[in-house]
Parts: C-alpha cells; sequence; structure tokens
C-alpha cells in the first residue's frame, strides 16, 4: 500500500497570504493540507469560514481545525467541564462550516482527580459533546490530542481508551508531546514503531487511515520530563523525522501530517521532501 500523507502546517502560512488567499499559496508551495487555528478565539462567524472552506477545497487543502487551549473535559468545577463542552462543539460547528473533517484539541487536566475518575469525566463530557453536536446535525471527527506534560490528561493509551469508546473519536497523535512527556522517549525507529503498532493494534488498520499527526521536535523541561518550547527540524532536541518517514512509507501509511515547528510550512516542506527520498 503506497503512501499517500497530506501535509502543511498548523496555520496560516509565515511567509504567504493569510485568509482565503493562503489556500492557493499553499498549494503553489506544494502543500495540501493546513489545520486552523482557533486555540485562541472561536470568533470566527460563518460566511468567512464558509469561504475559507470554499477556497480550501477549491485548491486540494484538507482543513483541520484546532480547538482552543481553555479547555478542560476533566475539571473538578462542574462550570468548567460545562463551558469546555461549549466550546469544544462551537468548535466542531466552526470545523463543519468550513469543511475541516477534524477538531484537535488538548482534554485538560487530571484536576487533582486520581485517573480513573478523571477518564470517567472525559467520558461524561465527550459524550455530552457528542450529543450536542447530534442535535445540531455535526459530523466532524473529535481528536483529543497526546498531552505534553505529566498533570495533562492525554497519554496513548487514555486516548486510545476514548476512542474506542465512541464514534467519531479518533486520537490525535503528536509526537513532540509523547517524547517530552516521558523525558525524550522517542530516540530510534523502533520507539516510533511500538507507538504505531500500538495504536494500530486497538483501533484497526483502517482508521489508521486518515490519521492526524502532529510533528515538531521539542525541547523538554529542565526536569526532564514534559514540554519547555517546540523547535524547528534539524534543532537537535529530537525526535528525528527521518525514522518515522521511513515508516510511514514502508507500511503505506496516509496520515495528515501537520507541522508544528516554529518554521511552519518552510519545515512541512523539507517533511514532504525526506518522505519523497525514501520513496
Amino acid at each position: 500500500m503506497q503512501s499517500q500523507c497530506r501535509i502543511g502546517p498548523a496555520g496560516f502560512p509565515l511567509k504567504g497570504p493569510h485568509g482565503t488567499d493562503a489556500m492557493p499559496y499553499l498549494r503553489k508551495i506544494g502543500l495540501n493540507a493546513m489545520e486552523y487555528q482557533a486555540v485562541r478565539s472561536l470568533r470566527i462567524s460563518r460566511r468567512p469560514a464558509v469561504e475559507l472552506g470554499s477556497a480550501a477545497s477549491e485548491n486540494n487543502i484538507l482543513l483541520t481545525l484546532h480547538g482552543p487551549y481553555a479547555i478542560n473535559l476533566s475539571s473538578d468545577r462542574k462550570l468548567v467541564r460545562k463551558q469546555s463542552v461549549q466550546r469544544l462543539v462551537k468548535s466542531a460547528e466552526i470545523a463543519s462550516w468550513m469543511g475541516a473533517f477534524h477538531v484537535t484539541f488538548h482534554p485538560g487536566y487530571y484536576s487533582g482527580l486520581p485517573k480513573e475518575l478523571a477518564m470517567q469525566a472525559q467520558k461524561e463530557s465527550f459524550k455530552n459533546v457528542l450529543d450536542k453536536m447530534g442535535e445540531k446535525k455535526i459530523s466532524v471527527e473529535l481528536g483529543p490530542e497526546t498531552t505534553g506534560k505529566p498533570n495533562q490528561f492525554g497519554t496513548l493509551e487514555e486516548l486510545i481508551e476514548l476512542s474506542n469508546s465512541f464514534e467519531n473519536v479518533k486520537l490525535t497523535l503528536d509526537f513532540a508531546h509523547l517524547h517530552a512527556r516521558a523525558g525524550g522517549a522517542i530516540r530510534s525507529r523502533g520507539d516510533y514503531e511500538k507507538i504505531l503498532d500500538k495504536v494500530e493494534g486497538s483501533l484497526g488498520s483502517e482508521r489508521m487511515r486518515s490519521l492526524v499527526v502532529h510533528f515538531s521536535e521539542v525541547e523538554t523541561t529542565s526536569k526532564g520530563f514534559g514540554e519547555k518550547r517546540h523547535h524547528p527540524l534539524g534543532s537537535g532536541y529530537g525526535p528525528d523525522f527521518s525514522r518515522l518517514a521511513e515508516l510511514i512509507v514502508e507500511k503505506g501509511y496516509s496520515f495528515i501530517i501537520i507541522c508544528e515547528s516554529p518554521l511552519l510550512e518552510v519545515d512541512a516542506l523539507k517533511m514532504k521532501k525526506i518522505i519523497a527520498k525514501i520513496k
């Protein structure tokens, strides 16, 4: 099976136009995906969202959307959970306006709860979100993202469990976060393979298609566990994208790879070239 990955930046390009004009620009430079950033604001209205989606479709740019950072579905405060549900439903609605098929978001924190109770709170919140999406006839994929700090809900195992508990839920696989959370654990091709095999073994080969993957190199905190900041490809912090690219090509994965490097489309193009050389 041949790999047919889509690759693009987490946000509008650094060196090109924003808004609808970004779509032909991305196509021109050779990219075919983009994550719309709604991490701090859900203020975009329906008309510009639809216009952005139309421009993306016309230029063969597949859109995903990143929801607000201010989401905590396992908060010990009912009001915070209620507002988080509202923000996630609104994110899904905006994504549906612009034709984005997937909403990436950070699911929240343990908030002092035992992990099993945090999971229970997450599942209750997810059911609430999906029920409200159903009432609004919104059909987009929810993508809770593997998180990079030990106090955040979102280990690989936790998000696999959520992905298998609900339809229209499939984790966003962030390798920088996995790397940082485990103290710089992704050092070899084998380390990548263990992660991918675990996801595929749990979700199945069919659901590996169109898996949304985030990638950048990452600096860990002074204590060694948890992310501090993202860095460009080749910074030396790791993880090494080329080892992941080898597996993507060999296994024929068709991921949507979103570049979260500070260099956005510049490094997204580097990723594309790395994959092309392996082929």
